[in-house]
């Protein structure tokens, strides 16, 4: 039979619990919410039977008239009982197909309250998009990200979907006696990271671009017969069809973007066939392939989007950085756009907050099939809201990374904002003297902090989609 709501109330008032409103919901023989107890925010079950959380840590256990309550602590084994019980808790893939924004949370507070911004909107939020160098400058790490957004959501309730993505991984598979293993891979698919990116650059040789042709040329041949008549049989003298677009190629400027690529193809096929093929569950693949100090040409894009499907390989997005593929994103935006829906990915656009010019075009170009990382919006939006309402605090972060501090009104789109955006880490690091004042005054202004925080994200980008 059933446990009745009510029941369940009573039961958690008389275990001194404060329920989180938005947090309680039905589960397998009971209840389950976040709640207060002595001003500590815990997680609580009811249940009349067996518990669905059967791998539980529990603190207090209360049982009366077959009714048992029990507390426990918001920690990494609770939090995984809790994406394991409530599927909406955990995150999804979103595919090929449709508009995502990405958010990486400096912060690591969760922050689903930021889902409110895409209420009615079909846009998917990816509330983690982190990456390695936040990950080792800030000290948190695939699980923690995933822990604290899974209690955030349970808080708001949040019930309509999210991804989360373990992005520009850089893999350095390790072999222990016949099994492949990478750290990294093996923590965001056993916490539920639903999308996987990988970083190239590494593997991307910009040495070639300073080769003469007929150092290129020379380069080439050291490859065998076979395999450079198969090159140039692939792409000399045909044209691929991208769009309105058509992609060829000249004899030298294929050669070298074999060289210079090929490393980069290569790895992601045996990344893809060793971690991702044989999943036992969706998982959506991502590739960077940016580079400082290199702009992707169509060319480019196209060899590597054509070698993908060629080798079978299942690539959800392939991935620019906007401060770094300007040109990619600006004049060439449509044939990049072109080649992405051909060969049947999204385009995703890193640091598309700050360096992207236009999202409605990418929006437009892409079909509305595009993911946007809005890398620093809620950091920028943390710095905003503290400058607004904290002097003292905001001038002791601008004294932190040696800029001036200046006023809200002129952040945006200064360089006292680019200095904020890339020295995050000095104000946030876990030496820095300042990083747990700025949490205290975020968790001591909460409602205020939300409300800011939403409509900054509103003004300063969903509306410019």
């Amino acid at each position: 039979m059933a446990l009745k709501q009510m029941l369940a109330m009573e039961a958690l008032k008389q275990a001194n619990c404060e329920v989180i409103a938005k947090s309680l919901c039905e589960i397998s023989n009971g209840w389950l919410a976040l709640v207060i107890i002595n001003g500590e925010k815990k997680l609580a079950t009811v249940v009349r039977g067996e518990n669905p959380l059967k791998r539980r840590q529990v603190e207090e256990s209360f049982t009366k008239d077959g009714i048992t309550v029990d507390i426990m602590a918001l920690n990494s084994i609770n939090a995984a009982e809790i994406r394991h019980a409530l599927k909406w808790a955990a995150p999804i893939t979103c595919g090929n197909k449709g508009t995502s924004v990405g958010f990486c949370d400096y912060l690591n507070a969760g922050d689903a309250f930021i889902t409110d911004v895409f209420a009615k909107k079909q846009i998917r939020p990816i509330l983690i998009d982190i990456n390695p160098a936040v990950s080792s400058a800030l000290g948190i790490d695939l699980v923690s990200a995933m822990d604290a957004v899974t209690w955030s959501v349970l808080e708001a309730g949040y019930k309509d979907g999210f991804g989360a993505n373990a992005a520009e991984l850089q893999v350095k598979a390790k072999n222990f006696s016949g099994f492949i293993f990478d750290e990294d891979i093996y923590k965001a698919l056993a916490c539920g990271y639903k999308t996987i990116g990988l970083d190239c650059s590494d593997k991307i040789d910009l040495g070639i671009e300073k080769l003469s042709d007929e150092q290129v040329e020379k380069r080439f041949e050291q490859f065998n017969d076979v395999f450079r008549a198969a090159v140039d049989a692939s792409y000399l003298k045909v044209e691929f069809k991208v769009g309105n677009n058509k992609v060829s190629f000249e004899p030298t400027e294929l050669h070298r973007i074999v060289l210079e690529y090929g490393e980069a193809i290569m790895h992601i096929q045996n990344v893809y066939n060793t971690f991702l093929k044989n999943a036992p569950w969706d998982i959506d693949f991502e590739i960077a392939i940016s580079k400082p100090g290199k702009v992707l040409t169509p060319q480019e894009h196209c060899l590597i989007a054509n070698e993908i499907q060629r080798n079978s390989i299942k690539v959800a997005a392939i991935c620019l950085d906007a401060a770094n593929d300007g040109q990619a994103l600006g004049d060439n935006l449509q044939i990049h756009c072109d080649i992405a829906e051909t060969y049947g990915y999204r385009l995703s656009v890193k640091n598309a907050d700050m360096a992207l010019e236009n999202p409605a075009a990418a929006m437009k170009a892409t079909k509305g099939k595009v993911h946007f990382k809005a890398n620093n919006i809620l950091w920028m939006s943390t710095v905003k809201f503290i400058a607004s309402k904290n002097a003292a605090l905001y001038e002791k972060m601008a004294q932190a990374i040696a800029t001036e501090a200046i006023s809200v009104e002129n952040i945006c789109g200064s360089e006292t904002a680019k200095a904020f955006a890339t020295k995050y880490a000095q104000i946030l690091s876990a030496d820095s003297e300042i990083a747990g004042e700025i949490k205290d005054f975020i968790r001591d202004n909460k409602a205020d902090y939300e409300t800011f925080v939403k409509q900054n994200i509103t003004d300063c980008f969903i509306k410019r989609l």
